[in-house]
């Protein structure tokens, strides 16, 4: 009896535990309801996944796409590295451990970006997985509310991150393949009708 109770003790402790660290992607996710200035960043690398994800990449990322995406965390590691630097000189934000390691992730975005770069540009097959557009928003959407102070940095969040992103993976996967085609996918792969006007 006693064994059963504390199986199920476990049981409830881990399960309680999983559920907060949802929780915490999800606060994640929804940050930029909590502080607006976040959308400054985001709304167009959520405009630029959204048209890429649906309209260029919902079978395959080229090398073109992948060294166009890689763009985006280049600039964005460097937008959020002008944003702590801006932040430190008008003495607005105080030099410590966090401000430490949020340079870090900068320069880390900032060197993923230019891999990416990189590979599509030598045309290696591994760009096809590190530069999707989907793989390069999550980083961007996850990282940006913790740079910008907004969720504090942890290793719970950073947890929550990597465990909770093959949900996003997934439910994004499950949406493209329930939705159909958009005509720009069919005619680009000869598919659609070959209309030369509007």
């Amino acid at each position: 009896m006693a064994f059963w109770k504390a199986l199920w003790t476990g049981i409830v402790i881990f399960f309680s535990y999983i559920w907060s660290l949802f929780l915490t992607w999800g606060t994640i996710l929804i940050a930029p309801i909590m502080s607006p200035t976040l959308l400054w960043i985001l709304v167009p690398v959520w405009l630029s996944w959204f048209f890429s994800e649906f309209f260029q990449e919902k079978k395959s990322t080229s090398f073109g796409n992948a060294i166009t995406n890689g763009v985006v965390p280049l600039w964005v590691g460097i937008d959020w590295t002008r944003f702590l630097v801006t932040g430190l000189i008008d003495r607005d934000i105080i030099f410590n451990l966090d401000i430490f390691i949020k340079f870090i992730i900068c320069i880390v975005v900032f060197i993923y970006g230019l891999f990416v770069i990189v590979l599509g540009i030598k045309a290696v097959a591994y760009a096809h997985y590190v530069g999707r557009i989907r793989e390069i928003t999550y980083v961007i959407i996850m990282f940006t509310p913790i740079i910008y102070g907004v969720i504090e940095i942890s290793f719970k969040a950073v947890f929550s991150m990597i465990l909770f992103f093959p949900l996003f993976y997934y439910l994004i996967e499950l949406i493209d393949y329930y939705t159909p085609d958009p005509e720009a996918i069919k005619a680009d792969n000869n598919q659609g009708n070959n209309n030369s006007g509007f």
